[in-house]
């Protein structure tokens, strides 16, 4: 990425294959914080491996990198001197996430530092729980526009100890402007993590799925008619209407073969139910699972499209397929 471009001059730049975000900060601005919501890492800080003598790096996800935050120690303590790392920062990272709390005023080691950067600058302002007056939020606003000499684009967060992060939300929408890359990764974890919270809804409906199809012939009406309950939960939780079109635009992501070959399979296992003796109990027990298996993953898949539908960035089909295919294979670990 070419610097000395704002966030909005940075739109279509080619990002590196792993883009390095500065989390530019004073200790106790809640950057390690920031990571952990960003990422849903438990514990971020044993993520974080040295940079250089005061400089770390954590990578995400840590195994195949798709976004590295690189977080620069030390800033504003007395006798710390931070201008190596500073200028070693500058060179790797493609773009800086200025970590700000509103409730401190005194903020020349970050602002020194933004003054002079050519990088894109993200300015995120922690702390909006602790300072919940939208008044003196936009007073510690302006003093940070008149210490750096400039407007910087910025989202506000409130990240209580306890509690639900707000403003994610508006912090990877800026993001995407110029790190599309970054922002895309970092959506996926957030979807992932939305996905846990529904996953107990999928399995009741999954698991029920399976029960009704235990019956010969009864499973035709009520796997569809179970999932197509799932689904309108699904959208409901994820706050999206789920219309005739939208259905439609879901079984186009989801790709038509697919859905073919559920019924094809469903088909399948309704008559392999009504042959004597053996089918009844090993064709009954295999429809069961096999109806979970693909319920579950059928739920899968949907809540991710049903997410990007919510954000305004559906995943792609073969995104789609993927999760699915992942799904079904675990499903039986999911059975339990």
């Amino acid at each position: 990425m070419a610097r000395g471009k704002n966030v909005t001059d940075t739109k279509g730049a080619v990002e590196p294959a792993v883009p390095v975000l500065w989390l530019l900060g004073k200790t106790g601005a809640g950057k390690t914080s920031l990571v952990r919501a960003l990422t849903g890492a438990g514990e971020v800080g044993n993520g974080f491996a040295p940079g250089t003598q005061d400089a770390t790096v954590h990578d995400f996800p840590a195994a195949a990198p798709a976004v590295r935050f690189l977080d620069t120690r030390g800033l504003g303590e007395a006798g710390h001197e931070a201008s190596g790392d500073v200028a070693a920062a500058q060179r790797m990272a493609q773009a800086i996430l200025a970590v700000v709390r509103l409730d401190d005023p005194v903020q020349a080691p970050v602002t020194d530092i933004l003054r002079r950067t050519k990088l894109p600058v993200l300015l995120v302002l922690t702390g909006a729980d602790l300072v919940p007056d939208p008044q003196a939020q936009l007073r510690a606003r302006a003093h940070l526009t008149e210490l750096i000499g400039r407007e910087l684009p910025s989202v506000t967060l409130a990240m209580p100890r306890e509690g639900l992060v707000t403003g994610l939300e508006d912090l990877l929408d800026a993001l995407d402007s110029f790190l599309p890359r970054a922002a895309a990764a970092l959506r996926r974890a957030d979807e992932a993590r939305a996905f846990q919270r529904m996953r107990k809804t999928v399995v009741r409906y999954a698991a029920l799925a399976g029960a009704t199809d235990v019956v010969p012939i009864a499973g035709l009406a009520t796997v569809p008619a179970t999932q197509a309950a799932m689904l309108k939960a699904l959208a409901q939780a994820h706050g999206v209407d789920l219309t005739p079109t939208r259905m439609g635009l879901l079984a186009s992501a989801l790709g038509i073969g697919s859905l073919a070959r559920m019924g094809a399979a469903l088909l399948a296992r309704q008559g392999a139910k009504l042959l004597p003796v053996a089918g009844q109990t090993v064709g009954a027990a295999a429809a069961a699972g096999a109806s979970f298996a693909t319920t579950y993953a059928l739920g899968r898949a949907a809540s991710a499209w049903l997410y990007g539908v919510a954000h305004g960035a559906e995943p792609d089909s073969a995104t789609l397929r993927s999760l699915y295919d992942q799904a079904l294979k675990g499903a039986r670990n999911d059975a339990g």
